[in-house]
């Protein structure tokens, strides 16, 4: 009884203040020796864990901000990735510390595992992955009156400073400018919600339809006249914008951004093909990516990396 509380005393008061180094005993049988490192350091998290480590996933920004301010401390740090469809941002609570590694035979005290992280990949919002998937597919006549009655409350009118050319130049916001410096580059003028709508459901209501196309090089605008069994070669004809304006998220939940689209047909007989391309939504992407990055490190005071931490 007296070994055993001898034993008992040497495991509480010298080996288990010290489990950062190996545990050896020796054992009756035979006296040989056994490594118990592994068992007591399971001991160790028999009740709780040795160290904080797993990946939380959250579903919304502000839930990793919480994340973020509920368990960081001096070291810990921001990743954003803005790398393919998912852009994401990751928070490493126990990041390694500030300064040049310090070696010593106890290895580098200002290195950490990395192992207690929280991350959040932004969804991208219905409308921006409808759009995306539309822009640039060629679809006939009553495919894009379909798509284009489904998603019309996204599409907008118009800025005066864009219909109205008195109202350009200094009246005009930074981002009109750019709108105009578009239409201008690409030799064509915006329409509006209503054009784009009365040209939907005229495409949708003649399904089997013939296209007449003209283009007028002066305004950039084509108008096509629709010849099936239902309408006559004297059918009112259909005026096309090369341009128009929507407005829609990038993220779930996000900020609406304005994107210029382009509203194009390709002709092969009586055969017309119609093209909607959005116009450099990287820019808009870019931008919703930047706004919600620094909002986060705002929030928690950390600091923000852009790209992707040590794995």
């Amino acid at each position: 009884m007296e070994q055993h509380g001898a034993v008992d005393m040497l495991l509480r008061d010298a080996i288990l203040p010290n489990l950062g180094t190996p545990l050896l005993m020796a054992v009756p049988a035979g006296q040989q020796v056994q490594d118990f490192t592994d068992k007591l350091r399971a001991a160790q998290s028999f009740l709780k864990p040795f160290q904080r480590k797993g990946t939380a996933s959250m579903q919304d920004l502000a839930s990793l901000i919480a994340w973020a301010n509920r368990f960081k401390g001096g070291n810990s740090a921001l990743y954003a990735s803005n790398t393919g469809d998912t852009p994401k941002l990751t928070c490493i609570a126990d990041y390694h510390l500030e300064g040049p590694a310090q070696i010593t035979d106890m290895g580098d005290p200002t290195a950490r595992h990395g192992h207690h992280r929280a991350t959040y990949a932004f969804p991208l919002s219905r409308q921006w992955k409808a759009w995306q998937a539309q822009s640039g597919k060629p679809v006939s006549g009553v495919e894009m009156g379909e798509f284009l009655e489904n998603f019309i409350l996204d599409v907008i009118d118009p800025p005066m400073s864009l219909t109205s050319p008195g109202i350009r130049g200094s009246d005009a916001s930074e981002a009109d400018l750019r709108l105009i410096d578009i239409a201008r580059r690409l030799d064509g003028s915006f329409g509006n919600a209503n054009q784009l709508l009365g040209m939907a459901k005229s495409f949708t209501v003649n399904e089997s339809a013939d296209y007449m196309v003209a283009h007028n090089s002066t305004t950039g605008e084509a108008t096509i006249q629709i010849k099936s069994e239902h309408i006559d070669g004297n059918g009112q004809p259909i005026k096309v914008p090369k341009l128009f304006l929507i407005a829609i998220p990038v993220f779930e939940n996000g900020p609406a951004y304005r994107l210029p689209v382009r509203f194009q047909y390709r002709k092969a007989g009586p055969t017309v093909k119609f093209v909607l391309t959005l116009h450099d939504p990287k820019h808009a992407m870019d931008h919703a990516f930047t706004e919600a990055t620094q909002q986060a490190s705002q929030d928690t005071s950390l600091p923000l990396f852009i790209g992707s931490p040590e794995s």
